[in-house]
């Protein structure tokens, strides 16, 4: 059977707008999605709470252990961590780090350069070279109404033809769950296993304007992502 993951969640460990707890919450009260990641800026704390919430509560759904690392080429995903790992200058090196912990490596909105907002911004064509498990494909944010087709293109017929992947990048419950990922089996193992195999499948919509009227004020109250900035390893 095939089943929905969606890989990209924010909670108030950043800049979302819910607790670990309410976001595990929504999503089994309310959506079909059974597997999920959640991927902070910078942080795994956040993912271990949704985890133990889950687990604790005998909830309908997994959680993977995530973070989103922001690095001076761009974002990227680390899923399936063992622990928090430290904000890194380049994508290169924290995708060494996210490999330490056999983990793996995705490219998150790639060709996304939206920076007024929330400082959003993709590996665009380091796609290309970097040893990454996987790219999302379909980002759940408006403003990757082009990028979204642009990056399945060019993994497909420029890139590494690595495994696509759908993520809501939900900062909010009324977003979770929009851009997922379909996957052969249930767990989060079989997740692991499509994503390796390159057999998922990205889909979903985008945000709608609604949702996304919500969701900007808030994100400018916080002042974007700016807080996150400028926290490297040497």
């Amino acid at each position: 059977m095939l089943s929905k993951a969606d890989t990209h969640i924010h909670t108030r460990f950043s800049d979302g707008l819910m607790s670990p707890e309410e976001t595990v919450e929504v999503i089994a009260r309310q959506t079909d999605i059974r597997v999920i990641a959640i991927t902070d800026h910078d942080t795994a704390e956040g993912a271990f709470v949704a985890q133990a919430h889950a687990q604790r509560h005998r909830l309908p759904l997994e959680v993977i252990i995530g973070q989103e690392f922001s690095t001076v080429d761009g974002d990227v995903v680390g899923l399936f961590l063992k622990s928090t790992l430290p904000k890194y200058k380049t994508a290169a090196e924290a995708i060494q780090a996210i490999h330490g912990q056999d983990g793996l490596a995705i490219a998150v909105h790639p060709f996304s350069r939206w920076s007024t907002l929330n400082n959003m911004c993709g590996l665009g064509v380091k796609i290309f070279d970097l040893p990454l498990d996987g790219v999302e494909v379909r980002n759940g944010f408006p403003t990757n109404f082009l990028s979204n087709p642009l990056s399945a293109w060019l993994n497909r017929h420029r890139g590494q033809n690595l495994a696509e992947l759908g993520g809501s990048d939900s900062h909010a419950p009324f977003t979770v769950g929009q851009s997922f990922t379909w996957f052969k089996g249930q767990t989060a193992d079989d997740l692991r296993w499509a994503i390796e195999s390159r057999t998922t499948r990205a889909a979903g919509t985008l945000w709608t304007p609604a949702s996304l009227a919500r969701v900007i004020p808030v994100l400018l109250k916080q002042g974007g992502l700016t807080r996150y900035k400028h926290v490297y390893v040497d």
